[in-house]
């Protein structure tokens, strides 16, 4: 897509109604599932674009540490990546810009980042902290599985949407995931966006499912957003390395996802927001207090 078709894409994004959405508002958002291949990758991605397609300046992060794959989805090929952050190279040297917005990529096959220590975690979350004052907008791709990185960062940031389709295993890995954020991370509050759903009924099913588990066995609130259908056309467009929503802005994923990220600011508010110049200091200031 050359700039000239994408300025059209990104002004459509902005023509479309999505007044609700305040583009400088601070937000920091985790996108995150438990189980692999429920396709919070796309999501995450496409959130992000659909938020600096509005005028956000839009920071996402590949937080799939030794499993990157987000320069993909975007056709980028980095030549640096949050190791380098954690060697010592400033952070904004290793962003990488691409439809819109900047990416932080990880690297995939690396052990060193998919086992980071808590000293490293949090030297690589102060760097993205450190971004607060030129971004509004961060977006967290949570990599897959309930280990050390993907809980805390997670719980690091104030906004947690949880990914699940229709499956039972992807049901049972996502409550998996809400479970250890409440109990490991004091996180109270999440948001469960159903996906690749073929009709309403499939979407309640997701969030009738998980919120039965939740009001069961937790303290917790689990709020619905509106779901995304299955749409073959998301497959194609991450084959090409172009975000669905400016690539096919007609198609039903598309449409849906612009729906959920303008819920999405509707429902979080201001409860949900990070304090200025920070991305993270509200939920640890949480965990803290275990509030």
């Amino acid at each position: 897509m050359n700039r000239l078709d994408q300025a059209g894409k990104l002004r459509q994004l902005r023509d479309e109604g999505i007044t609700s959405i305040s583009p400088h508002r601070p937000r920091a958002i985790a996108v995150t599932g438990g189980k692999g291949g429920v396709g919070k990758s796309a999501v995450a991605v496409n959130l992000a674009v659909t938020y600096a397609g509005l005028g956000a300046r839009a920071l996402l992060v590949d937080g799939d540490m030794g499993m990157a794959d987000l320069n993909l989805l975007l056709g980028v090929a980095p030549d640096r990546s949050a190791l380098d952050v954690l060697h010592g190279l400033p952070v904004d040297e290793v962003l990488v810009p691409a439809h819109g917005l900047h990416l932080l990529p990880a690297l995939n096959g690396c052990f060193q980042l998919e086992n980071m220590n808590g000293d490293a975690r949090t030297r690589l979350l102060d760097a993205i902290d450190g971004l607060a004052g030129s971004f509004d907008t961060l977006i967290v791709d949570i990599g897959a599985g309930i280990g050390k990185n993907q809980v805390e960062m997670a719980g690091a940031v104030p906004t947690v949407v949880v990914v699940a389709t229709p499956e039972p295993l992807a049901l049972a890995d996502a409550y998996a995931c809400i479970k250890v954020l409440s109990r490991k991370q004091q996180v109270r509050r999440a948001y469960v966006l159903p996906n690749r759903v073929r009709n309403q009924d499939e979407a309640d099913e997701v969030v009738g499912r998980l919120t039965s588990l939740v009001n069961r066995f937790l303290e917790f609130t689990l709020v619905p957003l509106p779901a995304i259908p299955f749409d073959a056309a998301v497959s194609d467009a991450a084959a090409e390395g172009e975000p669905i929503v400016l690539s096919r802005p007609d198609s039903p994923a598309s449409r849906a996802i612009r729906l959920a990220a303008r819920r999405l600011d509707v429902l979080s508010g201001e409860q949900d927001d990070p304090i200025p110049g920070h991305f993270f200091q509200r939920s640890r200031d949480r965990r803290a207090t275990g509030g």
